[in-house]
Protein backbone atom coordinates (compact mmCIF):
# COMPACT_ATOMS: atom_id res chain seq x y z
CA UNK A 1 0.00 0.00 0.00
CA UNK A 2 1.34 3.20 -0.79
CA UNK A 3 0.79 6.30 1.82
CA UNK A 4 0.95 9.64 1.23
CA UNK A 5 1.26 11.99 4.20
CA UNK A 6 0.56 15.74 2.98
CA UNK A 7 1.24 19.24 5.57
CA UNK A 8 0.26 17.00 8.16
CA UNK A 9 0.12 19.28 11.75
CA UNK A 10 -1.09 18.11 15.32
CA UNK A 11 -1.48 19.54 18.48
CA UNK A 12 -2.86 19.19 22.17
CA UNK A 13 -4.06 20.79 24.31
CA UNK A 14 -2.86 20.61 28.19
CA UNK A 15 -4.40 22.60 31.30
CA UNK A 16 -1.77 24.48 31.33
CA UNK A 17 -1.08 25.36 27.22
CA UNK A 18 -1.27 24.38 23.59
CA UNK A 19 1.59 21.47 23.11
CA UNK A 20 2.31 21.41 19.15
CA UNK A 21 3.21 17.50 18.71
CA UNK A 22 3.66 17.62 14.91
CA UNK A 23 4.47 20.68 12.28
CA UNK A 24 4.34 20.32 8.58
CA UNK A 25 4.80 16.84 8.06
CA UNK A 26 5.36 15.45 4.49
CA UNK A 27 6.38 11.93 3.53
CA UNK A 28 5.87 9.39 1.07
CA UNK A 29 6.11 5.83 1.16
CA UNK A 30 6.03 3.14 -1.21
CA UNK A 31 4.23 0.03 -1.16
CA UNK A 32 6.69 -3.12 0.46
CA UNK A 33 8.85 -0.20 1.65
CA UNK A 34 10.25 -0.89 5.42
CA UNK A 35 10.46 2.89 6.81
CA UNK A 36 12.02 3.09 10.36
CA UNK A 37 11.04 6.64 12.16
CA UNK A 38 14.05 7.44 14.96
CA UNK A 39 14.20 9.87 16.60
CA UNK A 40 14.50 11.21 20.56
CA UNK A 41 11.29 10.95 22.63
CA UNK A 42 8.59 13.65 22.63
CA UNK A 43 9.48 14.00 18.91
CA UNK A 44 5.85 12.71 17.93
CA UNK A 45 6.63 9.58 16.32
CA UNK A 46 3.74 7.95 18.19
CA UNK A 47 1.77 10.41 17.26
CA UNK A 48 2.48 10.25 13.59
CA UNK A 49 1.83 6.44 13.53
CA UNK A 50 -1.52 6.87 15.00
CA UNK A 51 -2.24 9.24 12.40
CA UNK A 52 -1.49 6.70 9.49
CA UNK A 53 -3.90 4.56 11.66
CA UNK A 54 -6.84 6.35 11.75
CA UNK A 55 -6.56 6.09 15.52
CA UNK A 56 -5.65 10.27 15.58
CA UNK A 57 -7.06 13.18 13.89
CA UNK A 58 -4.83 15.76 13.06
CA UNK A 59 -5.71 19.58 12.78
CA UNK A 60 -4.53 19.89 9.43
CA UNK A 61 -3.17 18.10 6.57
CA UNK A 62 -4.56 14.51 4.61
CA UNK A 63 -3.38 11.32 4.70
CA UNK A 64 -4.31 9.00 1.81
CA UNK A 65 -3.41 5.09 1.62
CA UNK A 66 -3.35 4.11 -2.28
CA UNK A 67 -5.06 7.59 -2.75
CA UNK A 68 -8.22 7.31 -0.34
CA UNK A 69 -8.25 9.35 2.24
CA UNK A 70 -7.76 8.18 6.09
CA UNK A 71 -10.82 9.17 8.03
CA UNK A 72 -10.68 6.04 10.62
CA UNK A 73 -8.75 2.60 11.50
CA UNK A 74 -8.74 -0.18 8.98
CA UNK A 75 -8.28 -3.45 9.22
CA UNK A 76 -5.63 -3.28 6.04
CA UNK A 77 -3.34 -1.20 8.69
CA UNK A 78 -2.52 -3.67 11.18
CA UNK A 79 -1.60 -1.83 14.47
CA UNK A 80 1.06 -3.30 16.39
CA UNK A 81 1.75 -1.82 20.24
CA UNK A 82 5.07 -2.35 22.84
CA UNK A 83 2.36 -4.11 24.97
CA UNK A 84 1.52 -7.54 23.20
CA UNK A 85 -2.68 -7.20 23.65
CA UNK A 86 -3.36 -10.60 23.42
CA UNK A 87 -6.39 -11.59 25.05
CA UNK A 88 -5.71 -13.96 28.26
CA UNK A 89 -8.26 -15.87 28.07
CA UNK A 90 -8.11 -17.38 24.65
CA UNK A 91 -5.04 -19.30 23.41
CA UNK A 92 -2.82 -18.51 20.35
CA UNK A 93 -4.99 -20.24 17.66
CA UNK A 94 -8.05 -17.81 18.72
CA UNK A 95 -6.15 -14.64 19.43
CA UNK A 96 -5.17 -15.38 15.76
CA UNK A 97 -8.58 -15.95 14.79
CA UNK A 98 -10.62 -13.28 16.51
CA UNK A 99 -12.35 -10.78 14.60
CA UNK A 100 -11.92 -13.27 11.42
CA UNK A 101 -15.34 -14.37 10.81
CA UNK A 102 -16.69 -11.15 9.58
CA UNK A 103 -15.35 -12.08 7.02
CA UNK A 104 -17.32 -14.53 5.66
CA UNK A 105 -14.58 -16.49 5.29
CA UNK A 106 -15.60 -20.58 6.31
CA UNK A 107 -14.28 -21.26 9.47
CA UNK A 108 -12.08 -24.19 7.98
CA UNK A 109 -10.27 -22.23 5.47
CA UNK A 110 -9.51 -19.46 8.59
CA UNK A 111 -7.60 -21.54 10.59
CA UNK A 112 -6.15 -23.28 8.09
CA UNK A 113 -4.58 -19.52 6.97
CA UNK A 114 -3.83 -19.17 10.67
CA UNK A 115 -1.99 -22.41 11.39
CA UNK A 116 -0.07 -21.59 8.38
CA UNK A 117 1.50 -18.03 8.87
CA UNK A 118 2.05 -20.03 12.64
CA UNK A 119 4.16 -22.46 10.84
CA UNK A 120 6.10 -19.57 8.95
CA UNK A 121 6.86 -17.36 12.51
CA UNK A 122 7.51 -21.19 14.44
CA UNK A 123 4.70 -21.00 16.68
CA UNK A 124 3.17 -23.94 14.90
CA UNK A 125 3.23 -26.10 18.29
CA UNK A 126 2.26 -23.08 20.34
CA UNK A 127 -1.16 -23.10 19.19
CA UNK A 128 -3.35 -24.41 22.03
CA UNK A 129 -1.27 -22.31 24.71
CA UNK A 130 -2.31 -19.55 26.28
CA UNK A 131 -0.26 -15.56 26.15
CA UNK A 132 1.13 -16.46 30.41
CA UNK A 133 2.42 -19.68 28.56
CA UNK A 134 4.29 -17.75 26.47
CA UNK A 135 7.62 -15.55 26.28
CA UNK A 136 8.07 -12.03 25.44
CA UNK A 137 9.29 -12.96 22.34
CA UNK A 138 6.27 -15.50 21.15
CA UNK A 139 4.14 -12.99 22.41
CA UNK A 140 4.58 -10.12 19.80
CA UNK A 141 4.72 -12.99 16.73
CA UNK A 142 1.06 -13.66 18.31
CA UNK A 143 0.45 -9.96 17.63
CA UNK A 144 2.15 -10.01 14.29
CA UNK A 145 0.04 -13.21 13.16
CA UNK A 146 -2.99 -12.02 13.79
CA UNK A 147 -2.28 -8.65 11.28
CA UNK A 148 -0.96 -10.70 8.75
CA UNK A 149 -4.27 -12.82 9.03
CA UNK A 150 -6.04 -10.17 8.70
CA UNK A 151 -5.00 -9.16 5.94
CA UNK A 152 -3.24 -5.79 6.92
CA UNK A 153 -1.66 -4.59 3.50
CA UNK A 154 0.38 -2.11 6.10
CA UNK A 155 1.76 -2.90 9.38
CA UNK A 156 2.06 0.04 11.84
CA UNK A 157 4.98 -0.96 14.73
CA UNK A 158 5.14 1.43 17.79
CA UNK A 159 8.52 -0.22 19.05
CA UNK A 160 7.54 -4.02 19.48
CA UNK A 161 10.73 -5.27 20.50
CA UNK A 162 11.86 -2.46 22.92
CA UNK A 163 10.76 -4.55 26.03
CA UNK A 164 12.58 -7.72 25.11
CA UNK A 165 15.95 -8.62 26.12
CA UNK A 166 18.72 -8.21 23.61
CA UNK A 167 19.18 -11.51 21.77
CA UNK A 168 15.03 -12.11 21.53
CA UNK A 169 15.22 -8.61 20.34
CA UNK A 170 17.85 -9.36 17.56
CA UNK A 171 15.61 -12.95 16.90
CA UNK A 172 12.39 -11.29 16.28
CA UNK A 173 13.93 -8.72 14.11
CA UNK A 174 15.47 -11.12 11.96
CA UNK A 175 11.77 -12.80 12.19
CA UNK A 176 10.29 -9.84 10.76
CA UNK A 177 12.65 -9.32 8.17
CA UNK A 178 11.90 -12.91 7.02
CA UNK A 179 7.91 -12.40 7.53
CA UNK A 180 8.04 -8.76 4.83
CA UNK A 181 10.21 -10.72 2.81
CA UNK A 182 7.34 -13.31 1.63
CA UNK A 183 4.40 -10.83 2.22
CA UNK A 184 6.07 -7.51 0.83
CA UNK A 185 3.65 -5.58 3.17
CA UNK A 186 4.96 -2.24 4.04
CA UNK A 187 5.58 -1.12 7.42
CA UNK A 188 6.10 1.76 9.03
CA UNK A 189 8.19 1.21 12.45
CA UNK A 190 9.12 3.27 14.79
CA UNK A 191 12.37 3.08 17.11
CA UNK A 192 14.53 5.09 19.18
CA UNK A 193 17.24 2.76 18.44
CA UNK A 194 19.39 3.40 16.01
CA UNK A 195 21.10 -0.58 15.84
CA UNK A 196 17.47 -1.49 15.14
CA UNK A 197 16.64 1.17 12.08
CA UNK A 198 19.69 0.64 10.30
CA UNK A 199 18.91 -3.60 10.77
CA UNK A 200 15.50 -3.30 9.71
CA UNK A 201 14.73 -0.33 7.31
CA UNK A 202 15.95 0.66 3.82
CA UNK A 203 14.59 4.38 4.57
CA UNK A 204 15.33 6.33 8.18
CA UNK A 205 12.98 8.93 8.74
CA UNK A 206 15.10 11.20 11.29
CA UNK A 207 13.14 13.10 13.17
CA UNK A 208 13.72 16.29 15.80
CA UNK A 209 11.40 17.85 18.74
CA UNK A 210 9.52 21.41 19.97
CA UNK A 211 7.79 20.67 17.75
CA UNK A 212 7.76 17.51 16.26
CA UNK A 213 9.62 17.20 12.73
CA UNK A 214 10.92 15.52 9.66
CA UNK A 215 14.97 16.54 9.83
CA UNK A 216 16.42 14.08 7.09
CA UNK A 217 15.39 11.39 5.26
CA UNK A 218 18.26 8.92 5.23
CA UNK A 219 18.55 5.74 2.74
CA UNK A 220 19.94 2.93 3.84
CA UNK A 221 21.48 0.95 0.60
CA UNK A 222 23.10 -1.74 3.14
CA UNK A 223 23.19 -5.19 1.70
CA UNK A 224 21.10 -7.69 3.29
CA UNK A 225 21.66 -9.88 5.22
CA UNK A 226 22.96 -6.67 7.43
CA UNK A 227 25.55 -7.95 9.92
CA UNK A 228 25.82 -5.44 12.77
CA UNK A 229 29.66 -5.90 13.46
CA UNK A 230 30.48 -5.28 9.18
CA UNK A 231 32.03 -2.23 8.67
CA UNK A 232 29.68 -0.63 7.09
CA UNK A 233 26.76 -1.23 9.15
CA UNK A 234 29.20 0.83 11.95
CA UNK A 235 29.88 3.94 9.63
CA UNK A 236 26.06 3.75 8.71
CA UNK A 237 25.73 3.62 12.43
CA UNK A 238 28.15 7.02 13.23
CA UNK A 239 26.36 8.96 10.59
CA UNK A 240 23.06 8.45 11.25
CA UNK A 241 24.04 9.23 15.55
CA UNK A 242 25.86 12.61 13.90
CA UNK A 243 22.66 13.70 12.42
CA UNK A 244 21.00 12.95 15.89
CA UNK A 245 23.11 14.94 17.86
CA UNK A 246 22.78 18.25 15.53
CA UNK A 247 19.29 18.06 15.42
CA UNK A 248 17.24 20.80 16.74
Amino acid sequence: MTIEIKDINKSFKTHEKKITALSNINLSVNTGDFVCILGPSGCGKTTLLRLVGGLEKADSGEIFVDDQLITGPSRERGFIFQQYSLFPWLNVLDNVLFGLEINGHPKEENISRARQYLKAVGLEDAENLYPNELSGGMKQRVAIVRSLVNKSKTLLMDEPFSALDMQNRHKLQDELIRVWKKTNNTILFVTHDVDEAIFLADHIILMGKNPGHIKEFYNNQLPRPRKRESEEFINIQEKIIAILDNID
